[in-house]
């Protein structure tokens, strides 16, 4: 059967990209409904969630939008997964535990935000950060991993919003390797009709339909599932990283720069760098492997480089990569059980008290 084209379709949807309507700007949440604790993220076939890579979109669902308090000390969470609370509910994950410790600097309550989100990249971190210092933080946390610095692909999130991207790496002369593939990936003009946007849209609507759901019973997300594999104490005998064997000059490929450029873009707001906990195995070749994800020599390049970078460039710098015991790492090694998450609470709060209270 043949499709016939609508004239009044097409005119629309020409229209449509003329204008170039700021439907991102659309949200329900912190008006109609309370602000999300976490950035919008999951499985497509999750009915609690969605899968959004706009940033503009993401901030717009947050309780960070929210106006900020006279009393409030504001304190954001930049990095990955382990940080956004994989596994987790929302009200297990690493800021709303710090929440309820109802921490206290001077006349003021500090307050925790979560803006990590599923995807370790120093790039995708910055774009946050960036959008962030319009919503007045006193301080930023940032969580980092090997993987943080050395960036293995172009990722939605950094495709959806290219030219944020484009423009921090210009700005700070970021040599980003994939920097080309965001060049030519130029929207054409069919991207920008309403036919070219139908998925961004439909994810946009189905984000604000979810309001309900997150305004009566506080899930972004369904159940985790308690049949995910316990972590193994054994890794394999692979001294590979990322497909590279053994190589004595891994700080070359590491982004530090972007690290710099973060404080240049956070300016006076104090930035605290924490090299994030990871689970250590302890059996068969565990000599060879901290954990599936980073062999020995990959790992004690990347930590040694942190910490002469961080002294030299006088940063407030927290290595807390073998802080938390393994039995807190239930089925992964970069993500903490509730329980790991409030030790990593404890772990933070004096250094977080004494960069805030001074």
């Amino acid at each position: 059967m043949k499709t016939e084209i609508s004239p009044l379709r097409i005119v629309v949807n020409i229209i449509y990209a003329l204008l170039d309507p700021s439907v991102t700007g659309i949200s329900a949440y912190t008006t109609i409904f309370p602000g999300r604790v976490r950035l919008p993220f999951g499985d497509r076939e999750d009915p609690y969630a969605v899968m959004v890579d706009d940033v503009d979109v993401m901030f717009g669902s947050h309780v960070i939008s929210m106006p900020k308090m006279s009393n409030e000390f504001r304190v954001v969470l930049l990095g990955d997964s382990s940080i956004w609370g994989e596994n987790l509910t929302p009200q297990e994950s690493l800021s709303e535990q710090w929440n309820r410790s109802n921490i206290q600097c001077a006349d003021r309550t500090i307050r925790v935000y979560n803006l990590g989100y599923p995807h370790p990249s120093v790039i995708k971190d910055l774009i946050i950060l960036d959008k962030t210092l319009g919503y007045d933080p006193d301080l930023i946390v940032w969580f980092i991993a090997l993987n943080t610095l050395i960036p293995r692909r172009l990722s939605p999130f950094l495709a959806a919003n290219r030219e944020r991207a484009l423009r921090v790496l210009d700005t700070h002369n970021i040599p980003f390797r994939h920097e080309e593939a965001l060049l030519e990936n130029e929207p054409t003009f069919y991207k920008e009709t309403l036919i070219g946007e139908r998925s961004d849209l439909a994810r946009l609507i189905k984000l604000q339909a979810l309001g309900t759901i997150w305004t009566a019973t506080e899930a972004d997300m369904s159940a985790p599932s308690d049949s995910v594999n316990a972590i193994s104490p054994n890794v394999e005998d692979d001294l590979r990283y990322r497909g590279m064997e053994p190589r004595p000059d891994l700080k070359v490929r590491m982004l530090f720069n972007a690290l710099a450029a973060g404080h240049d873009i956070a300016n006076s707001i104090p930035i605290l760098i924490i090299n994030e906990p990871m689970f250590i195995a302890s059996g068969l070749n565990s000599t060879v492997r901290y954990n599936d994800g980073y062999p020995r020599w990959a790992y004690d390049q990347y930590r040694e480089a942190v910490a002469v970078e961080a002294q030299s460039a006088d940063w407030n710098y927290l290595d807390l990569w073998n802080a938390i015991p393994p039995q807190y790492f239930p089925h992964s090694p970069l993500h903490l059980s509730a329980e790991g998450e409030r030790l990593l609470v404890e772990q933070v709060n004096p250094t977080l008290k004494a960069i805030a209270c001074r």
